[in-house]
C-alpha cells in the first residue's frame, strides 16, 4: 500500500513540474516590454525570464505586471514602427482678433527614428483670416513605449497661403471737422506669401486597441504671414497662439 502512495505520490510530482515548466506568462516591464515565456525567481530581488532562446534577468523593481493573460489592447515594441496621425482642433487667441479659435487639422506620416523617437511629416489646413496650408516636419518623444503614455513633440514649418490676393484697409484717411468727422475707405491689394511656423507641444496617447489609438494635446503656435503690395509696400503679421488638438493614431 505504502509504495501504491508513494508512486502516485512521484507521478504527481512529475506532472506538476512538468505543467510548471511548460506554463508561459506574460510579463508587461514598466519600460513598455512586453515578453512572454517562463519566469524564474532568483531570490527575493530578481527573477529570470526565459522567452524563446533567450534569458533575461530582471529586478523586481522594473517589473509592471505578470499574468498568464495577455492584457487586451497593450501596446507592444512588436508593434509597426509607424504611425499614421490625423488631428483637429483650434487656435486659441485673442478676443480682439477677428477670429479668436479658429479652427485646425492637419495630418502626418511619423517613423520610429530610435526607441521612443518618432520623426515624420504632413500638412494640413489653418481657417485664420485667409486659408494656408502648413506643411511641416514633427519630431516626438514618447516617455514610454505602452498602452498610454504622455509625449513632447515639435512641428516646424511654412505656411503656404490658398488664397492668392487679399486686401487690405491699410489706406484709411481721417478728416476730422469741428461739428463732424468723415473718412473714406481705400482697399490695399495685397498678394499673400505665408511665412514661417513653429509648434512645440505636449500630450498623452491612450491606444485603445493594436491598430487604434487617441491623442490629447496642448501647445504653443507661432507662425508669421507676409504680404506684399504695389509700390513697395508689406505688411507682416504675427500668430501667437494656445493650440489644443484631438487626434486619432493608426498604425
Amino acid at each position: 500500500m505504502k509504495k501504491v502512495i508513494y508512486l502516485l505520490s512521484f507521478i504527481l510530482a512529475i506532472n506538476s513540474s512538468f505543467a510548471q515548466k511548460n506554463k508561459k506568462e506574460v510579463i508587461y516591464l514598466k519600460n513598455g516590454t512586453v515578453l512572454k515565456g517562463q519566469q524564474t525567481p532568483i531570490d527575493d530581488d530578481k527573477l529570470v525570464v526565459q522567452s524563446g532562446k533567450n534569458l533575461w534577468v530582471f529586478n523586481y523593481s522594473e517589473i509592471d505586471t505578470i499574468t498568464s493573460r495577455r492584457i487586451r489592447g497593450a501596446f507592444e515594441n512588436e508593434s509597426a514602427p509607424y504611425f499614421l496621425k490625423t488631428s483637429v482642433g483650434v487656435l486659441a487667441g485673442s478676443s480682439n482678433n477677428s477670429k479668436p479659435t479658429p479652427f485646425s487639422f492637419d495630418a502626418s506620416f511619423n517613423f520610429r527614428l530610435l526607441p521612443k523617437w518618432y520623426l515624420g511629416a504632413g500638412a494640413g489646413i489653418d481657417f485664420l483670416d485667409e486659408s494656408y496650408l502648413p506643411v511641416f516636419g514633427n519630431l516626438e518623444f514618447h516617455f514610454r513605449e505602452s498602452r498610454f503614455t504622455p509625449f513632447i513633440g515639435l512641428q516646424g514649418g511654412y505656411m503656404i497661403p490658398l488664397d492668392g490676393e487679399v486686401y487690405s484697409g491699410g489706406g484709411v484717411y481721417y478728416d476730422y471737422m469741428p461739428w463732424s468727422s468723415s473718412y473714406y475707405y481705400n482697399p490695399v491689394q495685397l498678394e499673400s506669401k505665408g511665412g514661417l511656423m513653429v509648434n512645440p507641444s505636449f500630450g498623452f496617447i491612450s491606444q485603445l486597441g493594436p491598430n487604434l489609438g487617441l491623442m490629447l494635446a496642448f501647445g504653443y503656435r507661432y507662425h508669421e504671414v507676409n504680404f506684399k503690395g504695389d509700390n513697395h509696400y508689406q505688411l507682416d503679421r504675427e500668430y501667437n497662439r494656445l493650440s489644443i488638438r484631438l487626434g486619432i493614431l493608426f498604425n
